[in-house]
């Protein structure tokens, strides 16, 4: 039981993103850990109040970590094949800006653009816009 608690503490210092992770390399690893469909990874990058929003100002009411997870358990459950490409990407100071293809849910790709935005080592928010 102490061996397994012990290797757990270990991973999750691995798993977890460094403070000093610069704004672009976080959202990178976490782009990483999404088409690796690595959950732990994937939550990793992201801020326990975590919030989703939409350009119009809308908040998704489920903020934080959980409903984070189980929503992308889902989605990887539900589409083994999805992933994401980074189209182009701007950065500027605690905020990144990509313009992503999403492959593996249907058809034909989704482009999304996704602003992130990071504090301490962290993603906070995230705003969608679909079109």
């Amino acid at each position: 039981m102490i061996q397994s608690l012990a290797l757990a503490a270990v991973l999750a210092v691995y798993a977890a993103p460094s403070a000093g992770l610069a704004p672009e390399d976080l959202v990178q690893k976490q782009v990483e850990a999404y088409n690796a469909h690595d959950l732990d990874a994937f939550v990793a990058c992201y801020g326990p109040a975590i919030e989703f929003r939409t350009m119009d100002g809308k908040v998704n009411p489920e903020k934080g970590l959980a409903p984070l997870r189980k929503g992308y358990e889902d989605l990887f459950k539900r589409f083994p094949k999805l992933k994401v490409t980074v189209l182009k990407r701007i950065s500027q100071g605690p905020f990144v800006i990509d313009q992503e293809q999403a492959e593996g849910m249907g058809p034909n790709p989704i482009t999304v653009t996704a602003i992130y935005e990071t504090s301490q080592g962290k993603i906070i928010r995230v705003w969608f816009i679909e079109g």
